[in-house]
Parts: structure tokens; C-alpha cells; sequence
């Protein structure tokens, strides 16, 4: 898949070396702007949803959240920078395809508006729901035309990254 994090495109490959007794390590091939390279990283999630990443000795905390096919990473341990990677090609049947109906908050965020209910129509790229973060209006749209399956929020509430907001499902 490729991934255009600002105004670079990055596209990555994962294999997973579990054997050996290694779980939770990948080998990664990167195709950037400098040419390919092979990464080999440790993964595992905390409790609290907290990815943990090790590399050459070096490790890094992030909080991932999703909205359709943007991926918003908050690296703890770079003073809770946050950058946003937009999908822009992806494997037919993959685990992320397959959850891109649910949108979940980017960042800590307050919840300013809920635009749908529960069995509302919508359309490709329609406004759902609006986020204040950081002083700016973040609006959640549609990754799809279908049916809203399920509303977590409420106007006013704060919530954290990752939580799940609503899921639309194709319509049948």
C-alpha cells in the first residue's frame, strides 16, 4: 500500500517474521523519495491502545487513530506531534479496507456536532460528525456511500484517539 504523509508519497511493504520465536516483528520495505530501504521493527500494542515500535534499540510510543483512509499518528515521545498519512492505494481485501467504515477520533478532541442517526443514509465524502482539536474544526466524512450502523458520540463529550465514533456499512 502507499501512504502520502504532507507532500511525500511512501509506499510499504510489511513481512512478518514471526518465526524463530520472534512475534510482533516485521521486516518493512519503504519505497520514498531516497529509493528503497528495509527496516526491521518490534510492534506490540498497549492496554491503553499505545503502539510500541523498536528499532535498532530505539523506541517509539504513538496513539494511531483512523477516519476512512486517514491514518492520524500522535508520537507521544516527540512532545505529542501529530501527522496525518492518507491512504492513496490499496490492496483489494486487506484487514484495513475491511474497517474502513468505522471513523474514530484523530486526536483528543471535543465532539461540536453529530450530523446522522442511527440508519441514515449517506454519501461518499459527507460530513458526520465535527471535532474541535488544537483550536480547529475537524470534520469526520464519510469513506463511503451506505447505511450509518452505529453512532458512539455526542456533541459536547470529549474523546481521545481511537475512539471508535461512528461505522457506516455498505448499503445491502
Amino acid at each position: 500500500m502507499s501512504w502520502r504523509i504532507g507532500e511525500t508519497t511512501y509506499a510499504a511493504d510489511q513481512l512478518r517474521a514471526e518465526s524463530a520465536g520472534a512475534p510482533g516483528r516485521y521486516r518493512v520495505t519503504i519505497v520514498g523519495p531516497e529509493g528503497p530501504r528495509v527496516i526491521e521493527v518490534a510492534a506490540r500494542r498497549e492496554a491503553d491502545g499505545t503502539l510500541v515500535l523498536e528499532r535498532d534499540g530505539r523506541v517509539t510510543r504513538a496513539l494511531v487513530s483512523r477516519a476512512g483512509d486517514t491514518r492520524w499518528v500522535t508520537v507521544k515521545n516527540r512532545g505529542g506531534e501529530t501527522l496525518k498519512a492518507v491512504k492513496v492505494e490499496a490492496r483489494r481485501g486487506s484487514a484495513s479496507e475491511a474497517h474502513a467504515g468505522g471513523l474514530e477520533a484523530p486526536m483528543p478532541s471535543k465532539v461540536t456536532r453529530v450530523l446522522v442517526a442511527v440508519g441514515d443514509l449517506v454519501t461518499k465524502g459527507q460530513t458526520l460528525i465535527t471535532l474541535e482539536a488544537m483550536k480547529m474544526e475537524h470534520a469526520l466524512k464519510s469513506p463511503r456511500a451506505g447505511r450509518v450502523r452505529e453512532v458512539h458520540a455526542v456533541a459536547g463529550e470529549l474523546v481521545q484517539p481511537g475512539k471508535a465514533l461512528v461505522v457506516v456499512e455498505d448499503e445491502a
